[in-house]
Parts: C-alpha cells; sequence; structure tokens
C-alpha cells in the first residue's frame, strides 16, 4: 500500500458509507412502495407468502454492515488525523489535511495557502515522503500481515 492509497483510506471509507446508505434506503423505498400495492387485506410478509419478511432481514442486516462500516472509518479516520496532526512541518500538515481529510484537489490547496499550483504538487510529494518516513512501516507492515491471513 502506497502512502496515497494509506491516507486515502477516509474518502474512500466515506464513499462506501455514503453507498450502502443509499443502498438501504432503495430497499426501503421498494419495501414500502411494494407493502402500499398490497391493500389494507394482506401487507407486508403476508402477501408474498413471508418475502416481506426476508426484504425486512436483509435490510436489517445491511444496516448492522453499516454500522460496522461507520466504527472502522472513524477509527481509521482518528488515527490518520492524528497522525497528519504530528507532523512537524506546518506546510506538510496543511497540504495533507486539506488532501486527504477535507479532500481538497491540489488545485484548491494551493489557491488557499496562496502557493503556485507546481509548489503545492512539489510540497505534497514532499508531505507524502515525511509522513512515508514517519509511519510508513506501520501501515506497511499493516499490509503484509493482512496478506498473510
Amino acid at each position: 500500500m502506497t502512502t496515497k492509497e494509506y491516507l486515502s483510506q477516509v474518502s474512500r471509507l466515506n464513499r462506501m458509507i455514503q453507498n450502502k446508505i443509499s443502498e438501504i434506503s432503495q430497499l426501503r423505498e421498494l419495501e414500502c412502495s411494494v407493502a402500499g400495492m398490497q391493500g389494507p387485506e394482506r401487507s407486508g410478509a403476508e402477501a408474498y407468502g413471508g418475502r416481506g419478511g426476508a426484504s425486512y432481514a436483509m435490510i436489517e442486516e445491511m444496516e448492522h454492515k453499516l454500522g460496522q462500516a461507520v466504527e472502522e472509518y472513524v477509527h481509521k479516520r482518528e488515527a490518520i488525523i492524528s497522525q497528519i496532526e504530528s507532523m512537524e512541518d506546518e506546510i506538510s500538515y496543511d497540504i495533507l489535511f486539506a488532501r486527504y481529510i477535507e479532500k481538497k484537489t491540489l488545485e484548491g490547496i494551493a489557491e488557499s495557502l496562496h502557493y503556485s499550483f507546481r509548489q503545492i504538487t512539489r510540497l505534497h510529494g514532499k508531505a507524502l515522503q515525511e509522513f512515508e518516513e514517519k509511519y510508513g512501516n506501520r501501515y506497511l507492515e499493516e499490509e503484509s500481515l493482512s496478506h498473510m491471513s
């Protein structure tokens, strides 16, 4: 895993959570529309021979997985923020935080820090190198351990 990939985990986990929320919402909407079509005499699980209960179970399972994903996201985000905050060089901190936590583009970072895009690109590379020197052994070890299991 590269340093960029390690730091980008926050953004990736956030997207995965948003996708799970969207999936759950779509399933709920579908379940409500199917239940509404069945009329007052038969609703939910009864109208489809118990299948409605299966969709509720599926939604519950997805919500459980969502809870686990949120927990992982919060833990990973806190760890990465803590590591970024420990960077001694202030500009490295600013760039890494803006890029990987706030999800700003390098162009946006250059504008907000009043640097040229070329200079921010160079400083971003330097910040990644500093981060890897300081923490690379931790996430590289994590990755090698996960491949062994």
